[in-house]
């Protein structure tokens, strides 16, 4: 016998207050009814209810066991309501890791719609100028722009990034428009000093600028807008900084990856 299903009639006859009733709820016969109700006093080694030709009632033993009966049905419903919403609705706290301003312009926005969507999810979103180690640093996705180097972890292609030099108009005033990739030798480039940084900004076969002065991430754009020198951005976060500042010389496509 199946002890559960022998445990859900024995509820429905207490509740319903006989054997017929019971039956035509759990859409059985009522001599199928007998026979669960029957095996499980059997399995249990005790009798449950008081059988008249006028009414059912429980024992003592069976008040006592329909109460632990409706606990562990209870239970039960809610383990697998459970185990069904996890895989049905996201829920527990989603890390992420991006580029500082990529992460600002495109990841945030998507992040608020996805929490407007499974606001039982929690976001620990790092915007951080330098590679992170994602198993290390317990990251459950990451976004990184440029050529993947080998590793064991899965990568999906989302897109792409073109890098353009930018500088603020002040500046530009000041130096000149650098029109080829060697012109920038005799600039002022705004480098990145963060780990992991692109050593230099290849422009195809046009060839490649090396280096520049070194300045933390989060400086490198207050700096460029105050017309300290040419950087190097994405176009689209450029487009951003119209009027303040001006885009030139453009670079292949990067892959961004997720």
């Amino acid at each position: 016998m199946d002890r559960l299903q022998g445990m859900r009639v024995f509820v429905r006859v207490a509740e319903s207050g006989g054997f017929a009733g019971a039956a035509r709820a759990l859409s059985m016969s009522p001599a199928a009814v007998t026979r669960a109700v029957a095996a499980l006093e059997a399995v249990i080694g005790a009798r449950l209810f008081i059988r008249t030709t006028r009414s059912v009632k429980l024992t003592e033993a069976g008040g006592r066991y329909l109460e632990d009966c409706r606990r562990i049905l209870a239970e039960i419903a809610e383990a697998e309501a459970t185990a069904a919403g996890s895989t049905a609705t996201p829920t527990g706290v989603l890390t992420l890791t991006a580029p500082v301003q990529f992460g600002r312009l495109y990841v945030l926005p998507v992040v608020t719609d996805y929490l407007a969507r499974y606001p039982a999810v929690a976001v620990r979103a790092l915007f951080l100028d330098r590679i992170v180690n994602l198993i290390e640093e317990g990251i459950d996705v990451g976004v990184r722009i440029g050529h993947l180097a080998d590793s064991g972890l899965t990568a999906t292609r989302v897109g792409s990034v073109r890098r353009v030099v930018c500088a603020a108009p002040s500046y530009l005033e000041r130096h000149g428009v650098p029109e080829t990739p060697r012109d920038l030798r005799d600039h002022a480039v705004i480098g990145a000093s963060n780990p992991g940084a692109l050593p230099e900004w290849r422009f195809g076969p046009e060839g490649a600028h090396h280096g520049g002065r070194p300045c933390p991430a989060r400086l490198q754009h207050g700096r460029c807008v105050a017309g300290g020198g040419p950087r190097w951005m994405g176009d689209r976060a450029s487009a951003v900084l119209s009027g303040r500042v001006g885009g030139g010389g453009r670079a292949p496509a990067h892959p961004a990856h997720g």
